[in-house]
């Protein structure tokens, strides 16, 4: 459990240190600035940033074991925002025998910033997402309900959401566990692929 409890604190001070990196980067850099502490802190942060867009690392509480894993989701949203949005993940697990896991799931995101509009421009916010779907893993099947905290970068087409989520899934058979897992990285979505969002603001 303190396991556990270490890696949320860890996810929150990275979504943080996320959404500090990403003013940063729209800032000038000049060569002959000193500041080579700051530089390279972002620098690292940058390269932090690049490997969990590609990789999300997963833990799994399962039938009293703890087994770790990759995991990525792939998301399609609709609405102004994008905030409603149908994912695709897929985990892969590495426990006594290799387990691939599959997820199909809603989710809707709550964005705390206020008075938001649609925009060509990408639009930070931290967000809340809560969503619900189906698990599979070629063996047994499940539903699950998950919650979702992060920092959103969207506009009207794309999103970038590093992130800290935690769900529970529900097996269909009582012979089979149930699962919790907990996982972190960025999710990468598209929005609105079949309609243009109206936009009033030369942005």
């Amino acid at each position: 459990m303190k396991i556990i409890l270490n890696i949320i604190l860890f996810f929150l001070s990275y979504c943080n240190i996320y959404s500090q990196t990403i003013s940063a980067i729209n800032q000038p850099v000049s060569l002959l600035n000193k500041e080579n502490t700051s530089n390279s802190f972002t620098a690292v942060s940058i390269g932090i940033g690049a490997f969990l867009y590609v990789i999300n690392p997963i833990i799994i509480y399962e039938n009293k074991s703890v087994y770790a894993g990759l995991t990525k989701e792939i998301s399609m949203g609709f609405g102004k925002f994008g905030e409603h949005r149908f994912a695709f993940e897929y985990s892969f697990i590495f426990s006594g025998n290799i387990s691939n896991q599959l997820r199909l799931s809603y989710k809707y995101d709550l964005l705390f910033k206020e008075n938001i509009k649609p925009s060509h421009m990408l639009q930070g916010s931290k967000a809340l997402s809560l969503g619900a779907g189906y698990f599979a893993n070629f063996s047994k099947t499940g539903v699950f309900p998950e919650l979702t905290f992060g920092y959103s970068l969207r506009n009207d087409k794309i999103l970038i959401f590093p992130h800290v989520k935690i769900r529970h899934t529900f097996m269909f058979k009582k012979q089979d566990t149930d699962i919790t897992d907990i996982s972190f990285g960025i999710i990468l979505g598209f929005a609105n692929p079949f309609n243009d969002v109206k936009i009033n603001r030369n942005d």
